[in-house]
């Protein structure tokens, strides 16, 4: 009897637990879940499990030889499980259950997958096989075009060239607008020292070209929409040790040769004049405080650093070819370019 009072127990205990599970529903899903998997195992159990084994019955009276003894009681069978019983663990059981009824977890894990692409580096345009703005090994930023370095572009006047010596030595302007050699002077300002290797313009024009084997190629517009082009088989720019000085040669196109004149000259800007006139700066007195390779200055044949105009006015010529255009006739746009093989 021992056994039954055990069973009845437990199985009041189990159903204790459903009926309060759906009075709370709280866990309604989980519920559920608890009784399909008790009552699964329970019924498992009552199928492969026989109750108690029953007393043993009491021997009857022993008889004659001749008279059969009396049977004895049948024994008491043990109880069945109408629910299913708990087993011999009933710890684990009532683990079980309460590991369904765990409320599910409220904390969202989130994986963040951060990009870390950057540029890529190259030792030069030439060994680039895409266009625009790229990283060289040495950390310079150049914009790429066909295997060619630019350097210089006018194309509206939105960016000043009327700039002093330090601009164009270490470079200024944007590289999807108008520049000089460098994405933005910005990056060099906030560096130790103007003249490194994170730096653009004239510092490393001549860091790229001083091994040799450069070719340079200018690309002129005019208002109308007309379009010359002048190649140069051989150019590099001197150290700043040496002004900059322009070293080129080897001319064809159709623009006219508007760069051999510059050829051997220094670099002058409004506040450094490296020119060869005797009495004024080139740079501010003619072409409008830039930056150019400047020999006496009416004799110069280009000067594409010049301020951005229509129409010439005094001694401000624009941005000139001379030998396509002449002084007084600016041109509207201009791309200047090299590669070295």
């Amino acid at each position: 009897m021992k056994r039954s009072s055990k069973s009845t127990m437990e199985r009041r205990m189990i159903l204790l637990l459903l009926v309060v599970c759906y009075v709370t529903m709280t866990y309604s899903q989980q519920c559920r879940q608890v009784m399909t998997t008790v009552c699964d195992d329970e019924v498992s159990n009552s199928r492969m499990q026989k109750g108690d084994k029953g007393d043993t019955g009491r021997s009857g009276k022993a008889g004659s030889p001749e008279v059969k003894g009396e049977v004895g009681e049948k024994g008491m069978q043990g109880d069945s499980c109408a629910l299913g019983s708990l087993g011999t663990d009933i710890i684990s059981r009532l683990a079980k259950i309460e590991k369904l009824l765990s409320p599910p977890s409220t904390t969202t894990t989130t994986t963040t997958i951060v990009a870390t692409t950057s540029a890529s580096r190259v030792t030069s345009c030439a060994t680039s096989s895409s266009n625009g703005d790229q990283v060289l090994t040495s950390g310079v930023e150049v914009y790429c075009e066909d295997g060619w370095t630019v350097f210089q572009r006018r194309i509206d006047g939105t960016v000043s060239f009327q700039r002093g010596w330090d601009d164009y030595a270490n470079g200024f302007g944007q590289v999807d607008g108008e520049f000089w050699l460098g994405k933005s002077i910005k990056s060099c300002f906030e560096n130790i020292s103007y003249l490194n290797a994170n730096c653009s313009g004239l510092d490393n024009i001549h860091e790229m070209t001083r091994g040799g084997g450069c070719r340079l190629k200018i690309e002129l517009w005019d208002f109308d929409g007309n379009q010359r082009h002048a190649n140069y088989s051989s150019f590099s720019v001197d150290s700043a040790e040496k002004s900059y000085r322009l070293l080129i040669s080897g001319y064809s196109g159709n623009a006219g040769d508007g760069m051999s004149y510059h050829n051997n000259k220094p670099f002058s800007a409004w506040d450094r004049d490296n020119d060869l006139h005797r009495t004024v700066n080139c740079a501010s007195h003619y072409g409008g405080n830039q930056g150019w390779w400047f020999g006496d200055c009416l004799a110069s044949s280009s000067a594409l650093n010049g301020v951005w105009m229509r129409e010439s006015t005094g001694t401000a010529h624009g941005v000139v070819w001379e030998v396509w255009k002449g002084w007084h006739e600016p041109l509207k746009a201009t791309n200047m370019k090299f590669r070295c093989d």
